[in-house]
C-alpha cells in the first residue's frame, strides 16, 4: 500500500502559477492554494459543486514535490445553467479529461500534490476572481491506521456574499492502488 505517512496532511501554500496557461489566461504569480498530498502509487479524484447563486469555479493543478506546476491543469466552472455541477471547461494538455465532471490523475512513481485554487464571478465581477477557501481532511482506513484506503479533503470556499463558506465545494480523494 502507498505510504501515506511520508506526506503531510493538506495545507495552504502560496505558489507561482504564472507559467501555467489554461485557455486564454495564465495563472497568478502569487496564488494561495489548498495543496493536497498525492503520494506515489496513489491516484487522485477531483470534483466540485456550486451552492451559491452565482458562478463559481476552481483551477486544479498537479504539482511536483517542490510545489512546481506540472501537467495536467484544468479550469472548472459551475455557472447558473449547469445544474450546479462544476465542469472542466479548459484543460492542458487538451483532451486529458474523459469526463468533464470528474477528473482523475495518477498513479505516479514520485510524490505529487494536487493544488486547488477556488474562484467565483459575482454580480459585479467581469471574470473569475479568487475566493477564500477552507478545508477539512479525513482519513478512512481499513483494518488499522497503517492501511489507509482513502484520504479525502473537502474544500469549501466563500465568495463574499454571505460569509457561510458554502458557495463552492470541491472534493479531492486520494486512493491507494495496492494493499501492500
Amino acid at each position: 500500500m502507498a505510504d501515506f505517512a511520508l506526506i503531510a496532511q493538506p495545507g495552504f501554500k502560496l505558489i507561482d502559477l504564472s507559467k501555467i496557461i489554461v485557455g486564454d489566461s495564465k495563472g497568478p504569480s502569487e496564488a494561495t492554494v489548498v495543496a493536497v498530498p498525492l503520494p506515489k502509487k496513489t491516484f487522485g479524484v477531483i470534483f466540485g459543486q456550486r451552492t451559491a447563486g452565482w458562478t463559481q469555479g476552481f483551477n486544479s493543478y498537479l504539482l511536483d514535490s517542490n510545489y512546481l506546476p506540472l501537467e495536467p491543469s484544468a479550469l472548472w466552472v459551475a455557472d447558473e445553467s449547469d445544474e450546479c455541477r462544476a465542469m472542466v471547461t479548459q484543460i492542458v494538455p487538451p483532451g486529458f479529461a474523459k469526463d468533464p465532471s470528474v477528473f482523475s490523475v495518477g498513479p505516479f512513481n514520485d510524490d505529487r500534490y494536487i493544488a486547488i485554487l477556488a474562484t467565483h464571478k459575482g454580480p459585479k465581477d467581469s471574470q473569475l476572481v479568487p475566493s477564500d477557501p477552507k478545508f477539512q481532511y479525513h482519513a478512512f482506513t481499513i483494518g488499522s491506521e497503517t492501511k489507509p484506503a482513502v484520504r479525502f479533503t473537502m474544500i469549501n470556499a466563500e465568495d463574499g456574499g454571505d460569509s457561510d463558506y458554502h458557495d463552492l465545494v470541491v472534493g479531492v480523494a486520494v486512493v491507494a492502488t495496492t494493499k501492500k
